[in-house]
């Protein structure tokens, strides 16, 4: 004989727990794994704060490289609306058009980036984290690349995508200058933009300590309107033909 099905109730009552139990181990990961590096992470300590015994979290997830794809997979979902909210009608409007506009594309797409990890401070701490855990542990670059082909922040990827076609039709209008190709340009606008937030309050401060300018506000005396009106500057210059040429 087989053992009876439980009834509909009991089984919808299962899968809610589940979700619960589920959810609360991604949350506390997220915790966790931001207080330090992937392998600074414990299980214990996860199970712990999510209120768990440490063998649901291996049925969950499968291994800890399972369970931080998830927590990854997590935050990056939250983020995804608000960047693409923020980048999403630069991709689409601007620089579409006239060649005069790629200099606005350039600019709105750089101004935009800023802002919107001007308003993340915790999206900026954990692409910190990403980075220390992907460059310590490259097995994980193959977890996330799975990820990216399974989870809601596709759309982020397309907005990486779409802005790179934008520059590769400057390339062909002739809007770059010789030598400048799209990839490598898209590269530096986003690195730039995240170094004020990764590393600028270190550079920044021994600057100040060697050319003795500071003020309030200011990281090492630079303020980051004034930062993001350099970079500004410098790509405009650095990476767009000249009219006429």
């Amino acid at each position: 004989m087989t053992a009876a099905s439980p009834p509909p109730i009991a089984r919808r009552r299962r899968q809610r727990d589940a979700e619960r139990t589920r959810a609360a181990i991604v949350q506390a990961a997220r915790e966790v794994f931001l207080r330090g590096d992937y392998h600074q992470a414990s299980l214990s300590d996860i199970a712990h704060r999510a209120g768990v015994a440490q063998s649901l979290i291996h049925h969950h997830f499968g291994s800890k490289k399972g369970l931080y794809v998830a927590a990854v997979h997590a935050f990056l979902a939250e983020l995804d609306e608000d960047l693409k909210g923020i980048i999403q009608p630069v991709v689409d409007t601007t620089g579409k058009n006239a060649p005069e506009e790629a200099a606005a594309f350039i600019s709105a797409a750089l101004t935009a980036y800023f802002r919107f990890l001007s308003a993340n401070e915790q999206c900026v701490r954990f692409y910190r984290i990403l980075d220390l855990s992907m460059h310590n542990d490259p097995d994980l670059v193959a977890g996330l690349d799975e990820l990216d082909d399974q989870g809601r922040e596709m759309s982020t990827l397309h907005l990486m995508r779409a802005a790179h076609d934008r520059l590769t039709l400057m390339k062909e209008r002739g809007q770059l200058r010789e030598g400048v190709e799209p990839l490598p340009l898209l590269s530096a606008m986003l690195c730039t933009v995240e170094h004020w937030f990764t590393s600028s309050r270190r550079l920044n401060h021994r600057l100040s300590q060697a050319v003795g300018r500071g003020g309030a506000g200011c990281q090492g005396g630079i303020a980051p309107e004034e930062y993001l009106r350099t970079v500004v500057e410098v790509f405009l210059r650095g990476a767009l033909a000249e009219p006429g040429r």
